[in-house]
């Protein structure tokens, strides 16, 4: 197993919380074949992102501006909304 990944069950914790299988496989990214198989998912999306690690997802944070419907954006959502990165 690669040494990136030792933790078996933190990997698929980690990958089950951001990375739903379904949804992955729907898009085209996971196969019938990796399921079960967090190294290998773990693998795809490293490719696919450009990481050395999965745990890399979501460790950046993120600036963007949001639009919502007329009248729907929430009392405490200034134009540009913040993403925290993950691990704070």
């Amino acid at each position: 197993m690669d040494e990136k990944y030792k933790d078996k069950a933190l990997l698929k914790s980690f990958m089950k919380e951001f990375f739903p299988f379904s949804e992955m496989r729907k898009a085209g990214l996971f196969t019938k074949e990796m399921k079960g198989n967090y190294e290998a998912q773990a693998d795809k999306i490293c490719t696919f992102l450009g990481y050395e690690t999965v745990y890399e997802y979501g460790s950046n944070e993120v600036s963007c501006h949001i639009t919502y419907t007329e009248g729907k954006r929430p009392d405490n959502e200034g134009f540009v909304t913040v993403l925290p990165n993950i691990y704070e």
